[in-house]
């Protein structure tokens, strides 16, 4: 009965075993399965890098390209209105009447006007000079 009692123990011990050998064997399984599927996560995660790199590369180019069709168009534009000209003959305009203001102050016009006066009244004098000698 003892014997019996032993055996029956040492079974049951052999059967934990088992069973603890059993879940080692489990564990080992799951742990290998999770590392294989961080794995593919991280390979996963690699290429959608990769994958945004390349996409972003690519929307950045069409978009510099855009922009200097774009410029150039401009351009065109800008020529074909010969806006350029417009602008420069603006210029010129302003820097007349900034000449032209300087230029013509009051004193100016004022001197001009008397010098003007003054040439034809000698014009004068010197015509009825004329006159009267002949």
């Amino acid at each position: 009965m003892l014997t019996d009692l032993l055996q029956n123990i040492y079974k049951r011990i052999a059967q934990l075993g088992q069973a603890i050998q059993g879940l080692k064997n489990t564990l080992d399984e799951l742990n290998q399965n999770i590392e294989q599927k961080v794995n593919n996560l991280n390979e996963k995660i690699s290429e959608f890098s990769r994958e945004i790199n390349v996409t972003q590369t690519i929307y950045i180019d069409a978009l510099k390209e855009i922009g200097e069709g774009i410029k150039n168009e401009f351009g065109k534009i800008r020529q074909g209105f010969a806006l350029d000209s417009f602008e420069k003959m603006i210029s010129s305009l302003e820097d007349f009447e900034k000449l032209a203001s300087e230029v013509l102050t009051q004193d100016t016009v004022n001197l001009l006007l008397s010098e003007a006066i003054e040439s034809v009244n000698k014009l004068k004098k010197n015509l009825r000079e004329e006159e009267v000698s002949s």
